[in-house]
């Protein structure tokens, strides 16, 4: 009998944990991946299982491998993963799925960089930060970019499309 948890052990789902072990697993193209003490993963389910494994955390690490860590495999989970924590809000708290998702939380952290550095950092993080995306993008949908209102309001700012 197997039901889903919402929290355990001070961990929710959708939660950024950081590995303190090694782990591996096959990816979606049956390669065996190894990722060192270190590698983010993200909680994606809790739940209480039969028998002796107990409460099971469900991970996907650096978003290639699935691995699931029960209280059969000597559990607290923190002898595997920790929280990733955050004062982004000026609270410390865990780092979250929707803080993942959220873009200011990139733009925060590259002004955060530049004013606890050089200032040119913020523009050359968010120069690398954009060069990241548009190497996940799809073709059509760099040439979607294209036509945002941002995207031409900069081209035509430097003369890059003329009017």
């Amino acid at each position: 009998m197997n039901s889903e948890l919402q929290e355990a052990f001070g961990f929710k789902a959708g939660d950024v944990v950081q590995m303190l072990v090694e782990t591996s697993g096959l990816d979606a193209d049956d390669n065996e991946l190894t990722f060192p003490v270190g590698a983010l993963a993200i909680i994606d389910r809790i739940e209480r299982l039969g028998d002796t494994q107990g409460i099971a955390f469900t991970l996907a690490i650096e978003g290639k491998i699935v691995n699931v860590f029960d209280e059969g495999d000597g559990l607290p989970a923190k002898a595997f993963f920790e929280q990733v924590m955050t004062a982004k809000d000026d609270t410390n708290r865990p780092f979250t799925l929707s803080d993942v998702g959220n873009v200011d939380t990139y733009t925060h952290a590259a002004f955060v960089h530049g004013e606890e550095s050089e200032g040119d950092h913020e523009v050359g993080d968010l120069q690398d930060l954009l060069r990241a995306a548009w190497a996940l993008m799809t073709e059509e949908q760099r040439v979607e970019f294209l036509f945002t209102d941002e995207a031409k309001a900069i081209l035509s700012a430097a003369n890059i499309l003329k009017d």
